[in-house]
């Protein structure tokens, strides 16, 4: 109710740019389904949270090609180098393998 946008970081950079309904129903970037997934209320009760694997990188040393790529599971060899921030569907999403995007013209890109 506070905001109609909402940005994503992670390690200092936007990942995810869209309308809070958009990216909080149908998250694009893993980092982001990974954040919505730990909210304790969408476990079940007395189970362990979800959580992301790996630590966050340090920013004084990140890695080449997208921060997020070693904590990833749908990291790929095109992962070693940087994601521009797409425009995809009136959001923005910095990852070469969105996830809810199976259309081909998207990996054709």
């Amino acid at each position: 109710g506070l905001a109609d946008e909402v940005c994503v970081m992670y390690a200092g950079r936007v990942v995810e740019q869209g309308s809070v309904d958009e990216v909080l129903d149908r998250p694009m970037h893993p980092y982001t389904h990974g954040l919505i997934d730990s909210v304790p209320s969408r476990n079940r009760p007395g189970a362990p949270l979800a959580q992301i694997p790996g630590m966050t990188p340090s920013l004084s040393a990140l890695p080449a090609g997208c921060a997020f790529r070693s904590r990833c599971t749908r990291a790929t060899e095109t992962c070693l180098t940087e994601p521009p921030l797409y425009e995809l569907d009136g959001r923005r999403v910095r990852c070469f393998h969105p996830i809810h995007v199976e259309d081909e013209a998207w990996e054709s890109r």
